[in-house]
């Protein structure tokens, strides 16, 4: 027994600490963040999957640990790179407190990927991977910008953002590239990721703002579909004097929980239109791990920190194609698991 378990690693995991045995064969180390549900905890499953799929094909070994926050994030590197590994793949909870432990792996000559949310202003990565965030946010700049073509004056509009990490900042940038100059940011909130939070946040500002402001809001931007349907909720219960005068509420995701609200909100005259964003996009990381394995070559141009940047396509969905999306092969896998 010992000698299977010769290396017990205690590593702030999902279920607290996790004791691994040594292997000889080739193998995949990846870190991201915990979670049991929601986002993190469907793109944990596709990541283990996927890993224990090519791990059995390939005859290799590979270790996923999680970790709650960047600390132990930081503590599950140092484990990965003790056990040295042929790549780490890395979902950093905020990248600049993962740059000291993402250095350790490139100077120990062990090729790193670094999955979804950036380290600004860091290189020797052998790959940075992530859904097309700057994409999303210039698509979904036109979409609003087409949608009030007709409004001849300025469209007010609210920001909730997801966190202050690449991701969001991406998005924003990228929809206030193509939105055009009629639109303006009445206020912006940070919502975690949590449909809890982006429903409060409305709640105060509909019981705090000024009528006029209220009703002068038009449209919500969103980096997220669990902030889309928080935001829902608060329009729902809302009872105050304004007039709710939003037409349109964008959301990053395209989750099976969102569908409904293309013919059935309960919120009349208020259209949505999301952007594919899946847990399964992991699968594309640790894929691309494998082929760093193997030793083929990256094919993606330099991004904006040096390295071979892939970019996962998207798609936009709004109430002429969702259900086309709902057969797709993208939304299959997603929910296949």
């Amino acid at each position: 027994m010992k000698k299977l378990f010769a290396v017990c690693l205690a590593v702030f995991l999902i279920a607290g600490f996790a004791c691994r045995r040594e292997t000889k064969k080739p193998l995949m180390g990846i870190v991201t963040p915990a979670g049991d549900h929601g986002f993190t905890g469907e793109s944990i499953r596709h990541g283990e999957a996927e890993a224990k799929a090519l791990a059995e094909a390939n005859g290799w070994d590979y270790r996923y640990l999680t970790a709650g926050e960047s600390g132990a994030q930081n503590n599950a590197v140092d484990t990965l790179i003790s056990l040295k590994p042929q790549v780490i793949i890395l979902w950093p909870l905020t990248g600049d407190e993962l740059r000291s432990a993402a250095q350790k792996v490139v100077d120990a000559k062990i090729p790193l990927i670094i999955y979804d949310r950036f380290i600004e202003s860091f290189s020797g990565q052998a790959a940075d991977i992530s859904g097309d965030n700057v994409g999303i946010g210039e698509s979904m700049g036109t979409y609003f910008a087409n949608y009030f073509a007709d409004v001849s004056g300025t469209v007010n509009y609210l920001e909730f953002l997801g966190d202050s990490s690449t991701v969001p900042k991406e998005r924003s940038d990228g929809f206030a590239s193509t939105a055009g100059s009629k639109f303006n940011k009445v206020q912006s909130f940070v919502t975690n990721w949590s449909q809890q939070t982006a429903m409060e946040q409305l709640e105060t500002f509909l019981t705090t703002a000024g009528r006029a402001e209220i009703e002068s809001i038009q449209a919500i931007y969103t980096d997220d579909d669990e902030e889309v349907m928080g935001i829902v909720s608060a329009l729902k219960n809302y009872n105050g004097p304004a007039t709710i005068n939003i037409k349109l509420v964008s959301g990053v995701g395209g989750r099976r929980e969102n569908m409904d609200l293309f013919e059935n909100s309960g919120l009349s005259g208020i259209d949505f239109v999301t952007y594919t964003f899946s847990p399964s996009f992991i699968r594309d990381a640790i894929k691309l791990g494998a082929d760093v394995m193997q030793g083929k070559s990256i094919d993606a141009p330099a991004g904006p920190r040096g390295a071979p940047y892939v970019k996962i396509p998207f798609a936009e969905i709004d109430k002429t194609n969702y259900q086309t999306y709902m057969e797709s092969e993208q939304y299959v896998t997603r929910y296949s698991i």
